[in-house]
């Protein structure tokens, strides 16, 4: 199966469970790959068949922007299903990285994979 990915999309997003985070936007860094056959896409060129990364990032940016969560664990298990609902790809892995929470370490974050592969 083919990947599309999109690399480091910054997106603010109140998240946390502290009183402090839940007053701040925080910025998140999003890695993702989607599966999705690009053949027809590629014969065609006409971005009809292909997965349109711009309209998931828009999709990703207004879920981050609309929804409040306190962990990154409820954020990622939503998204990952809305984006496969919205979408209809068959699988995608996504890495959310919360950059400087942690004073020992640069960022912290999780990876998920959700569908079939």
């Amino acid at each position: 199966m083919d990947k599309v990915f999109i690399s480091e999309l910054k997106v603010d997003a109140v998240i946390g469970v502290y009183d402090w985070e839940k007053q701040v936007r925080q910025p998140l860094v999003f890695d993702l790959e989607m599966a999705w056959d690009i053949r027809v896409a590629a014969q065609t060129d006409d971005l009809m068949h292909a997965l349109d990364y711009q309209a998931v990032t828009e999709y990703i940016e207004r879920f981050v922007r609309e929804q409040h969560f306190q962990l990154l664990e409820s954020l990622l298990e939503r998204l990952a299903d809305g984006l496969l609902q919205e979408f209809g790809m068959p699988w995608l892995s996504i890495r959310v990285e919360k950059p400087a929470v942690v004073p020992q370490a640069r960022a912290v974050g999780l990876v998920i994979e959700r569908g079939i592969s």
